[in-house]
């Protein structure tokens, strides 16, 4: 009985503990002294009058029942007023910057590796694609702004000839091929586009291209010709070689020559009657051909150097300068004598372009002395006009380095002791620019030779601290001194050897930095001779004689070999270009003065004209 008595007594008070610590718990929340929580807790764990207690405690259960039933409904309220609170926000408009609101994205983003991998991996991954497929990578780059160009070259068919004036249409772009049949067209867009190819007498070509990024060269295209065709062989009238690239037009029409000298010139089936071309390019004179209506034949045509020779003619008891083609054609005065001039007129052109210069007496002009002087005029072939460069005692022409005219010019009166008397001058006949390039009371030598001007001051009369041997360009530049002692006479025994000599033998190679001692005089004579480069530089011209004949020869300078051109009685050392492959020489005798033109690839040498003589350049050891 005891025992079931104590565990009544344990399940009692274990009832009364669970039910009275909270509202104790809760009486202590709502401010309830503590002394009075202990008693209440005391008595409801006492074993005695446990009747009493509960009757006693019911009461306040009754008020701490409401109070927790407040606390709870207004707890509630509050968490249902927040989140009312927090969902209203949800629906306000952000009203923060668009790039706060970017910043926060992107910190959201940043801030998760995961998520960041994962768009970055995405994000190449669609460039990649992007990139992969043609259409989209051409329409993003285009987007962007890239341009492309493109190139190409138009054939005809039938020759295998460049065609000029082809209009070509690609992309949105239009242009015409040159005379090379070529054309390049920039800022196009990328992607396929279509090539349309047109022009007269030839059938319209029409193609789909694709343009990728860069220069595009699109390789060559044949035009099939559909109009009537004219075939024409040309060939130099001295050589009888077929000339190559020689264009013929008429109207729209064009056609070049192949190196058979063939022209098929394709004509529009539209043109009516006769047919005129006319032939030009590669210096030749431009010639009118009558084609006809008749194209099955094919023409012959000769062409003859488009440059002109000049020469002095005393025919009018005047000495007047002319101009003359070299088959003998179109000759015209160029400038009338004044009947002052003295016989020693020299007269050179340039070696490619229509620039002569002449020294001459023709201005009657005097010095205070009463001295009659020379004026160094130019003449300009093309419209005859002419100017003045300057006026002296004595003027020579030593020859032209490039656009400049290289002369020496001795000054007026008696001047013995006159460092300036003698002056080594150039003149760009283009610029107008003149310049001193030496200057002394004489000189013992002086020559143009490659690109440079030689020249060798004395040093007698004159203490001279200049008196060696040196060489200048032309322009004024690059003055070397290549002998640091005078020198008495230059000899120019070929075409890149120099021969200096003073008590001492020295040779100098052109191009070479110093001149170098001999142990004795040179071998085979002593020569001055006079070389006349080619425009191209590629040879040059002298004069020798040679078993009692004079002979013209081509020294090549890259192999340094000469090639005999014409062996003829009289050749009197005057000679010139008119182009890499033609010339002019002069002859001499008894029956007499005449130039003749040869072309240097075979053909007989023709005569021009009987003339009166003169000098063109001097080139010597002494003056």
């Amino acid at each position: 009985m005891d025992d079931e008595q104590s565990k009544v007594d344990s399940d009692d008070q274990t009832d009364v503990s669970q039910s009275v610590s909270p509202e104790a718990h809760v009486e202590a929340m709502l401010g309830q002294p503590p002394q009075e929580a202990t008693e209440v807790s005391n008595q409801a764990y006492s074993s005695e009058k446990p009747v009493e207690v509960a009757e006693q405690t019911a009461p306040e259960d009754n008020v701490i029942s409401e109070a927790v039933d407040d606390i709870v409904a207004k707890e509630g309220d509050a968490v249902l007023a927040a989140e009312d609170s927090e969902v209203a926000k949800a629906f306000e408009p952000d009203k923060r910057s668009l790039g706060s609101k970017i910043k926060d994205r992107f910190k959201i983003w940043w801030d998760s590796p995961r998520i960041r991998h994962i768009m970055m991996a995405g994000m190449i991954l669609f460039i990649f694609l992007l990139g992969a497929l043609p259409i989209s990578r051409y329409f993003i780059l285009n987007t962007a702004g890239v341009r492309a160009s493109a190139s190409l070259t138009i054939i005809d068919d039938s020759s295998q000839q460049p065609v000029k004036n082809i209009q070509v249409d690609l992309g949105g772009q239009t242009g015409k091929t040159d005379s090379d049949g070529k054309l390049k067209l920039d800022h196009l867009k990328l992607g396929k586009t279509t090539l349309v190819l047109k022009k007269p007498a030839y059938a319209e070509f029409s193609r789909t291209v694709t343009l990728g990024w860069g220069s595009n060269p699109l390789g060559s295209f044949n035009l099939k010709a559909v109009g009537r065709q004219y075939s024409i062989v040309v060939k130099d009238f001295l050589s009888g070689k077929p000339i190559e690239k020689i264009e013929a037009t008429s109207g729209d029409a064009n056609a070049v020559s192949d190196k058979n000298g063939k022209i098929l010139l394709a004509i529009d089936n539209s043109v009516e009657g006769d047919v005129t071309a006319t032939l030009s390019g590669g210096g030749y004179r431009e010639e009118k051909v009558e084609l006809g209506a008749d194209s099955k034949t094919s023409r012959n045509i000769t062409l003859v150097p488009a440059r002109k020779d000049i020469f002095v003619s005393k025919r009018s008891g005047k000495y007047d300068v002319y101009k003359i083609d070299v088959d003998g054609k179109n000759e015209a005065i160029v400038l009338k004598g004044t009947g002052l001039e003295q016989e020693n007129i020299q007269l050179f052109s340039h070696p490619s372009s229509e620039i002569a210069a002449l020294v001459s007496t023709r201005d009657n002009a005097h010095n205070s002395d009463g001295f009659l002087l020379s004026t160094l005029t130019l003449i300009d072939l093309n419209d005859n006009t002419t100017k003045s460069v300057v006026q002296s005692e004595r003027i020579l022409l030593l020859g032209w380095s490039g656009d400049r005219l290289v002369y020496l010019q001795v000054a007026a009166g008696a001047s013995a002791a006159n460092p300036k008397r003698y002056r080594l001058m150039s003149y760009d006949y283009k610029s107008g620019d003149k310049r001193e390039l030496a200057a002394g009371n004489y000189f013992n030598g002086v020559l143009v030779a490659g690109s440079g001007v030689y020249y060798a001051l004395p040093s007698y009369s004159i203490n001279d601290p200049n008196a060696n041997f040196t060489k200048i360009n032309a322009d004024g530049s690059s003055k070397q001194v290549l002998l640091n002692k005078e020198v008495w006479s230059i000899y120019r025994n070929s075409y890149d050897v120099l021969n200096l000599y003073k008590q001492d033998w020295y040779e100098y190679k052109l191009g070479g930095n110093a001149a170098t001692k001999l142990d004795a005089e040179p071998s085979g004579g002593l020569k001055n001779l006079t070389f006349v480069d080619s425009p191209d530089r590629s040879r040059s011209l002298w004069i020798d004689n040679r078993d009692g004949k004079s002979v013209l020869l081509a020294y090549d300078i890259a192999s340094k070999t000469d090639k005999v051109l014409q062996t003829q009685s009289g050749l009197n050392g005057e000679v010139r270009w008119i182009s890499n492959n033609t010339v002019i020489y002069r002859v001499q005798t008894a029956q007499e003065t005449a130039d003749y033109v040869l072309n240097l690839d075979g053909g007989d040498a023709k005569k021009i004209k009987d003339v009166t003589n003169s000098i063109g350049v001097v080139q010597g050891y002494a003056f």
